[in-house]
């Protein structure tokens, strides 16, 4: 028997293949991934629901920023009891937006670093369980910047970019961002004619992305709000998460996607012991990512694909903690997600 751990892992008998498992590029297989951010403090405007509530309407993921400063005021800070309660079980995610809006390339090392501890600490105080952050007006350019910020605690951090062919993260084989501390969005509404400012330019992105096989990042403001800054017609929005929605889209929080590819980028699975009986044969895998499991939990999700030749037909798999997992097939592949948190999981075949 022949085995080599590693991020896939392939089991050869005599020759045959018995068996390879390894993680796929999205999660559930999607073709791409799309992170909606919206950059509102919410419940500060009567209208920021309407862009929540549209994803919401479409069991979509969404994401909202988070500047502590505001939310910290007596008058304002009963947002964050209904965030826990109504919005984040329904799919709202929260990223950091610093503590005070400040342009965070303006100040030294010492004056971001203060203002993205405190936003980080407020955050995790309140449970929003902070990982993600975006930088007001994008200002996160400076080396010091981006060192404040990942000391402070975040695990990536959201830019922006005008630049068309920056738009797609992740595209085709490509394994990491560029800089995981300023990654790309696209700037959607009409503060700016290079910005993205209906459903008719941000589609044929979307189509691209699909065909990167890529990571997706919008940034919205004032969805269905005239007055706002960078506003963007409800409608137009509503017609973007139809498509996405249609699409094979993974509809990612920003976080979920960041520790998605930073897992899987750190994935090992080893081998530990085959043993057999009459009826079945068990193979334990060691599924891990090195990383800290009280920050990186999100699952993975991996693929089987059983040796032609093997004469084995798969049963399940399992731990001693979770039992059996729920396994689907897709594309002739058997799939199954999990957290690859160090744990040990049983595969069980059958003879065919």
């Amino acid at each position: 028997m022949q085995s080599e751990a590693g991020e896939a892992l392939t089991v050869i008998e005599d020759g045959d293949t018995t068996f390879t498992v390894t993680a796929v590029k999205w999660l559930h297989g999607a073709k791409a991934a799309v992170s909606i951010t919206y950059d509102a403090p919410w419940g500060t405007h009567v209208d920021h629901h309407l862009a929540t509530d549209a994803a919401i309407a479409r069991n979509m993921r969404m994401d909202v920023e988070m500047e502590t400063g505001i939310f910290a005021k007596p008058e304002h800070h009963h947002w964050i009891d209904f965030y826990l309660r109504e919005l984040i079980p329904k799919g709202i995610g929260f990223y950091g937006h610093g503590h005070t809006h400040a342009l965070h390339d303006t100040l030294d090392f010492s004056g971001a670093f203060a203002s993205f501890k405190t936003n980080f600490d407020l955050m995790t105080e309140w449970g929003l369980k902070p990982k993600a952050y975006a930088y007001p007006g994008s200002s996160g350019e400076k080396l010091t910047t981006q060192l404040a910020n990942a000391a402070a605690g975040f695990i990536c951090a959201r830019g922006s970019t005008v630049d068309p062919s920056k738009y797609y993260v992740l595209a085709n084989g490509t394994r990491k961002p560029e800089n995981w501390y300023f990654l790309p969005s696209v700037v959607m509404g009409n503060a700016s004619p290079r910005y993205i400012d209906t459903h008719e330019k941000l589609s044929p992105i979307l189509d691209q992305t699909l065909e990167n096989t890529a990571w997706l990042i919008l940034m919205y403001h004032a969805i269905g709000i005239p007055e706002g800054w960078s506003f963007y017609p409800l409608r137009d929005f509503e017609r973007d998460l139809d498509q996405m929605q249609a699409g094979e889209f993974w509809s990612a929080n920003f976080d979920a996607a960041a520790s998605y590819i930073q897992e899987r980028n750190h994935l090992r699975i080893e081998l530990l012991a085959a043993t057999a009986t009459r009826e079945s044969r068990f193979f334990q895998l060691l599924i891990s990512d090195g990383l800290r499991n009280d920050i990186y939990e999100q699952p993975l999700t991996f693929s089987l694909q059983v040796g032609r030749h093997s004469g084995l037909e798969f049963a399940e798999i399992s731990s001693e903690l979770s039992g059996p997992l729920q396994t689907t097939i897709k594309d002739g592949e058997i799939q199954f997600d999990l957290i690859p948190d160090e744990r040990v999981y049983t595969l069980t075949f059958v003879p065919q």
